[in-house]
């Protein structure tokens, strides 16, 4: 066997699946949304939130999950202002307070 052929059977077998770091990393992204993100203006944490949702939705979805049927994906593809009730089933417990008025810019 040539090694142009070795590599591709590596690489096609490697891109079969997500390796169990990627997916641990993924699942701890919401911790930082009321951690490291706490102190942000919020359209940067909504933005920053929703970047971190992405990797967990391109997780589900490679996991055979329906995008309608993850959390991650529905907050990754938040488009509303209320962005915090879109992404509140995936961050769980680290959903952030809503932004107080003066944050808001009114």
């Amino acid at each position: 066997m040539s090694y142009r052929v070795i590599a591709a059977a590596i690489v096609t077998i490697a891109c079969r699946t997500i390796p169990p770091s990627i997916q641990t990393y993924a699942s701890a992204l919401p911790g930082r949304a009321d951690g490291q993100y706490a102190l942000l203006d919020d359209p940067i944490k909504k933005q920053l939130v929703t970047l971190d949702a992405m990797l967990q939705c391109d997780v589900d979805v490679f996991n055979k999950k329906h995008e309608a049927n993850s959390a991650a994906c529905k907050c990754a593809k938040s488009s509303s202002s209320d962005w915090i009730a879109d992404c509140r089933g995936w961050l769980g417990a680290h959903t952030p307070p809503e932004p107080s008025e003066k944050s808001k810019g009114h």
